[in-house]
């Protein structure tokens, strides 16, 4: 019983080989995803006058945010939480100086420009 136990005990050593853990890096980390404890600001529309797959955006006054794909050159209305303002951009990172639409609470954004219109990417409350 003695042999059987260890040849068996060889046999499971010599048939297992070391395994190895690889484990993969973290994705990087989008700026369109929301943030834990940030007010949700501005919600913009996929069609005019409000319409449409809604997109509730949330950050911190201030703060640039790139669109999700979903919404990202898809956009048509939008509304800012009442006491705030949002500017939209058609390039990411709110990079343009040059061209951006702003909107309010109190129906600016009703429908977008048409340079702006279908074509926003990023945005800042």
């Amino acid at each position: 019983m003695k042999l059987t136990t260890i040849l068996l005990t060889l046999g499971l050593g010599l048939t297992t080989a070391p395994s190895t853990v690889v484990l993969a890096a973290p994705a990087p980390e989008s700026n369109y995803y929301q943030q834990a404890n940030t007010p949700d600001i501005v919600d913009m529309f996929v069609n005019a006058n409000y319409y449409g797959d809604k997109y509730t955006g949330s950050a911190y006054e201030g703060q640039c945010v790139n669109l999700p794909p979903n919404f990202n050159d898809n956009l048509s209305s939008g509304r800012a939480r009442p006491g705030y303002h949002c500017t939209v951009w058609p390039d990411a990172n709110c990079r343009t100086n040059k061209w951006n639409f702003t909107f309010d609470d109190r129906g600016s954004g009703a429908r977008f420009p048409d340079w702006i219109n279908d074509r926003a990417s990023s945005w800042r409350g």
